[in-house]
């Protein structure tokens, strides 16, 4: 289960895809487990009005500081700052696969250390998939988390996509209760 592995990954994805939510179910699940002194998390969305607000108000329950990088510079910081920490987790701002940003935010993450995590909406379309998959480089991803399958009317689309772009699942988040919500698969 990625709450029992360490390192530093990345949640990125389109907008409204859901990433801060399966942020804080893995944020949570890994604090119960290993303590929320071995937690670490960052925000990249300084986009949305009140995004970083959403992460900041999970950490305050978990007890675990959310800090904000708004550059690459300031991402090399705090990767520094929280480089003794079992597990960092970078919560990052949904951009569409068809904006220009997308590739700037992947150049951003391209640090060694960090780990990607597509995060995909079950009830898109699958071609829409297919373009998101293709736009966020889900073959540089560890993997891929399922995010919304409790809003899907069919999964098939979603699999299909997964199928066909040979993309490893990692988790379904299925609701919003956090951290109930959370499929782990092996």
């Amino acid at each position: 289960p990625l709450e029992d592995r360490q390192g530093v990954f990345a949640l990125i994805g389109s907008p409204g895809v859901g990433k801060p939510t399966p942020t804080a179910k893995i944020a949570a699940n890994f604090a119960a487990k290993h303590g929320a002194s071995q937690l670490g998390l960052i925000t990249l969305d300084a986009y949305r009005i009140g995004a970083h607000e959403q992460l900041r108000g999970y950490g305050r329950i978990l007890g675990v500081p959310v800090h904000t990088a708004h550059d690459r510079a300031s991402l090399d910081d705090l990767l520094d700052l929280l480089a003794n920490k079992k597990l960092g987790l970078i919560d990052t701002a949904g951009m569409a696969q068809r904006d220009a940003r997308t590739h700037e935010l992947l150049d951003m993450l391209a640090h060694p250390a960090i780990r990607k995590l597509l995060v995909i909406n079950a009830s898109a379309q699958g071609e829409t998939n297919d373009e998101v998959v293709a736009a966020w480089r889900a073959a540089d991803c560890e993997g891929v988390i399922l995010s919304k399958v409790d809003e899907a009317v069919r999964l098939g689309p979603a699999l299909d996509s997964l199928i066909r772009h040979r993309l490893r699942v990692h988790c379904l988040a299925n609701g919003q209760r956090v951290p109930e919500d959370w499929l782990r698969l092996p």
